[in-house]
């Protein structure tokens, strides 16, 4: 079996970008992930909420977002400019104008054209580069894009804002997609948010919500959720909806109550939480309050889950 990387997104040399009609001088940082051996590539017998399975098709890459480097002295004004650009081919290409786009944008396409099995696939952004995405095919009708996974702790998730959006973790267990990815995958239509928990019994609850969106960093990768449509895990996100991301280095909670520093996580906290899938790993029931992998509607403040997966797809 070939060598896989723990930490999917090391610094490379920025890969420059131009295109006619785009800005200059915007640069792409790709980043080389290396997936397991094709030959140790199989299926495995999983539950229903939970991917379990990798793809090996060889080397793959991972892009980061526009990132603007050097040039002291460029303004944030060139920063949002930046930032609405990738807003606005967003839009032009859902609206099929973008026709230099050909790769598929959501896991529910890649589906619909016949690839039936869990793992990381090749999607592409609005800006039409490319990254690697776990697709789970098998839960509820499959085509969901996971982007937060949590399978036994071996990946810190006590992390800084610059972590949280460029993204962080591992292949075979734990990750975060990176908010600034999520925000513009997001951007294609109209999608539906799943949440999938398993507690150390094995027992296993979902919720599931009717619209997903995260906005971009200049508005502090806000969240936007719909209505909460069923789930035995019960409702323990709608408090947070509308809510800005805060990191441990950046306190977005609307009341200031560094939530962030004082449960250990990274979340869209409101005075403070319902929920924190980004908190300590622990196991099972523990003595502190609230600071481990929490869904209060299910379990309490005094819970950490073993497993938890995060996902979403168009609707």
């Amino acid at each position: 079996m070939a060598k896989v990387e723990r930490d999917l997104w090391r610094s490379s040399s920025p890969t420059p970008l131009l295109k006619q009609g785009h800005l200059e001088h915007i640069a792409l940082e790709n980043r080389e992930v290396k997936n397991i051996d094709a030959e140790k590539n199989k299926p495995l017998s999983i539950p229903e909420g939970f991917t379990g399975t990798l793809n090996a098709s060889g080397n793959r890459r991972l892009f980061q977002p526009f990132v603007l480097k050097g040039h002291e002295g460029i303004s944030s004004c060139l920063t949002a400019l930046k930032l609405s650009l990738l807003e606005f081919t967003a839009n032009f290409f859902n609206n099929n104008y973008l026709s230099s786009c050909a790769g598929e944008k959501s896991c529910k396409e890649l589906l619909d054209k016949g690839n039936r099995m869990s793992g990381w696939y090749t999607l592409y952004l609005p800006n039409c580069m490319a990254i690697n995405v776990l697709c789970d095919m098998h839960t509820e009708g499959g085509g969901w894009i996971v982007f937060q996974r949590r399978i036994d702790g071996s990946v810190d998730f006590f992390r800084d804002w610059e972590e949280y959006k460029k993204g962080f973790g591992s292949h075979i267990t734990d990750f975060w997609l990176g908010n600034e990815y999520i925000h513009l995958l997001s951007l294609f239509g109209t999608q539906e948010l799943r949440i999938d928990l398993m507690d150390f019994d094995y027992k296993r609850t979902f919720a599931k919500y009717a619209l997903f969106k995260v906005f971009s960093e200049r508005e502090n990768y806000k969240l936007s959720l719909g209505s909460f449509i069923l789930g035995t895990a019960g409702d323990s996100l709608s408090v947070h909806h509308m809510m800005p991301f805060s990191t441990k280095d950046r306190d977005q909670d609307p009341q200031s109550n560094q939530c962030a520093t004082t449960y250990k996580g990274a979340w869209w906290f409101n005075d403070c939480l319902d929920s924190n899938l980004n908190g300590q790993y622990k196991n099972g029931e523990h003595e502190t309050f609230a600071d481990g992998i929490i869904w209060k509607a299910d379990k309490g403040y005094y819970y950490s889950y073993k497993q938890t997966e995060m996902k979403f797809r168009p609707v």
